[in-house]
């Protein structure tokens, strides 16, 4: 749009461009996953810390989980943290993005072929507790935490998350 187009515009419908709860929410939510990969890998890439710690055995997937496969609407998304001789966590978005779930889960590969010809399992989930901890969006790049009302941006979920996973060590 050149600028003499966006200067027609009423300033009202310049500002109402804002992304939905969801958007926002499918933002967040992949930025998360790729933060925690990217903070793990800087972790790996430490001199200092040897190669049989804790943080070079950690792994996260990030995916999504058909729950009826008639129905494709209901596809769940994750983010797994592989937590090494221990259960892990699972982070989820309810429906709408507006509040993330974290609990204590094992993941399993579906052995079971529900009717797909391609061979490809969907993962499976055994929650090992009730939700730990509850995250409301604020906006794209932040949430609040239910339990102490402490707001926390992209990078401090992902430092929280893995300082976390370390504890269960």
């Amino acid at each position: 749009m050149d600028l003499m187009k966006l200067w027609s515009h009423s300033k009202q419908e310049i500002f109402n461009i804002e992304q939905t709860i969801p958007e926002k929410g499918k933002k967040f939510f992949s930025e998360l996953g790729k933060q925690l990969e990217k903070d793990i890998q800087f972790l790996k890439t430490q001199k200092d810390l040897e190669k049989n710690l804790f943080f070079h055995q950690l792994k996260v997937s990030c995916g999504s989980i058909e729950l009826d496969p008639q129905n494709k609407e209901l596809i769940k998304d994750y983010i797994f943290i592989y937590i090494p001789g221990d259960a892990g966590f699972l982070i989820e978005p309810n429906q709408t993005y507006e509040n993330f779930y974290l609990f204590r889960a094992t993941k399993l590969i579906q052995q079971v072929d529900l009717g797909k010809s391609d061979g490809n399992y969907s993962p499976l989930f055994i929650l090992k507790s009730g939700v730990v901890e509850e995250f409301t969006l604020l906006d794209d790049n932040y949430i609040r935490v239910i339990g102490n009302n402490k707001t926390l941006s992209i990078k401090q979920t992902s430092e929280m998350l893995l300082l976390l996973a370390d504890s269960m060590q």
